[in-house]
């Protein structure tokens, strides 16, 4: 069985966190293992980038240091023979870093200085594979992980370089490769965004025909609710692939968004593990589905924006919708959810960046209101709509809740809610007192 592994930058956020992972690689045989860089490095490479754009030398200097002393506990804990080695790298990356720096070549700048805590990363934890006795061959992403100019992983690039360098038959060649990180069309190094690493796992799993991919964290798989803000959640041991894509684009942190759909439509598995308890079930994410029960899970999604249109020109009128559209096409911002009436039109948007453009290209077509800090809630399960009573036993729940906007899941398989941001935490506990038995994981 063929295994892609991830692990986030808690899993080896440290000496003893990276032992572990060791064992669990060696433990589930696993093929490639793609890695985050430790938790912490990237917000600190992103405070690097700020500064320098800021001509803030004195910042510079102060998180480089900062990561220094954090790498080199690591490796001093962690590496014997190998130390001298992994030293010089982390020397080198940081060399690189501060050169950066002082050059500042603006995004270009930005995605190597970030690129390097995943480099490092990596390269510490295939010297104590070696350490450990074990054949393992460091990879290096940016040589096979490439992109089109609109930003797209060239999946048959990758499919035809990473398997060229995997070849080998041998079961005990362990492979570590880098996530996140990528070329960009100009031949930059680059990447696939904050929490890329999962998206980088899934496509280099597929690229190498793994019969499953894992993404290791620091908790139980998906959980029924974010227990980060409610009590007596509990974790999920099944999901279908699209309730999974629901919940990780609708803010379920355990998961990229992405990751969902190169397995999906190469029918692998994704299997949810926590690093820190390996023994634990997890959640196994698969094409069958689960009809048993009426609600799965709930999500929150927060930093919402919303965007009224009140027209009379809407009336009877055909082709409104398609010209509103065109606006939000034009400057590359996604709608989340949409409500229509005779003469008013709701939609939300996540991406402000060019909110004052497509306001002022807006204003000819009706009067415009802009809601901020908002949040959508998004409840995944068997959600159909012909189901006498289904719609109730959320909105009972709800009954102390004002509620902006209400939109079915064209494929019966999720309903979203709009909140004000700062009702957030009473809707996620109002919903999970209401449709599900969390004592009895249900």
């Amino acid at each position: 069985m063929i295994k892609t592994l991830k692990f986030g930058g808690t899993s080896v956020g440290s000496a003893a966190n990276m032992r572990r992972v060791a064992g669990i690689i060696v433990s589930e045989g696993a093929r490639l293992t793609v890695l985050s860089a430790m938790s912490g490095t990237t917000d600190a490479l992103v405070r690097i980038s700020a500064a320098a754009r800021a001509g803030d030398t004195g910042t510079v200097k102060q998180t480089i240091e900062a990561l220094r002393d954090k790498y080199a506990s690591c490796i001093l804990r962690l590496l014997d023979t190998h130390k001298d080695a992994a030293v010089e790298r982390m020397e080198a990356a940081l060399a690189l870093i501060s050169d950066e720096t002082f050059t500042y070549r603006g995004e270009v700048s930005d995605k190597l200085i970030q690129a390097q805590g995943e480099l490092l990363t990596s390269a510490i934890f295939c010297y104590h594979m070696q350490e450990l006795g074990h054949k393992a061959v460091l990879l290096t992403s940016p040589e096979f992980m490439h992109t089109d100019p609109e930003g797209k992983p060239d999946t048959a690039r990758l499919k035809k370089e990473l398997t060229r360098l995997v070849t080998e038959t041998d079961p005990d060649i362990y492979y570590i490769a880098q996530g996140f990180i990528c070329t960009d069309a100009a031949g930059h190094v680059s990447n696939l965004g904050r929490g890329g690493s999962d998206y980088s796992a899934a496509l280099m799993g597929v690229a190498i025909d793994s019969d499953e991919v894992q993404i290791w964290t620091d908790i139980d798989g998906m959980h029924n609710n974010d227990p980060r803000v409610v009590e007596k959640t509990f974790p999920i041991r099944r999901m279908s692939f699209d309730e999974a894509a629901e919940l990780a684009y609708f803010g379920a942190k355990i998961l990229h968004p992405l990751t969902i759909q190169p397995c999906k439509e190469a029918g692998i598995n994704v299997r949810l593990k926590n690093s820190m308890e390996p023994e634990a079930e997890g959640t196994l994410i698969s094409a069958d589905e689960d009809n048993a029960m009426d609600f799965h899970a709930v999500a929150a999604k927060d930093g919402i924006t919303v965007v009224r249109i009140t027209s009379a020109r809407m009336l009877m009128a055909y082709g409104f919708l398609r010209k509103v559209f065109e606006v939000f096409e034009k400057y590359k911002t996604p709608v989340d959810m949409i409500t229509t009436s005779e003469v008013e039109l709701s939609l939300t948007i996540d991406n402000t960046d060019r909110l004052d453009e497509i306001v002022r290209e807006l204003v000819p077509f009706g009067s415009l209101e802009i809601d901020r800090d908002n949040t959508i809630v998004c409840i995944v399960g068997c959600i159909d709509y012909q189901q006498v009573g289904l719609a109730a036993r959320i909105f009972n729940g709800l009954r102390e809740i004002p509620i902006k906007m209400i939109s079915y899941g064209a494929n019966h398989r999720s309903m979203t809610i709009l909140v004000s941001t700062e009702h957030k935490k009473q809707t996620l506990q109002a919903l999970n007192d209401h449709l599900f038995d969390c004592t009895n994981g249900k």
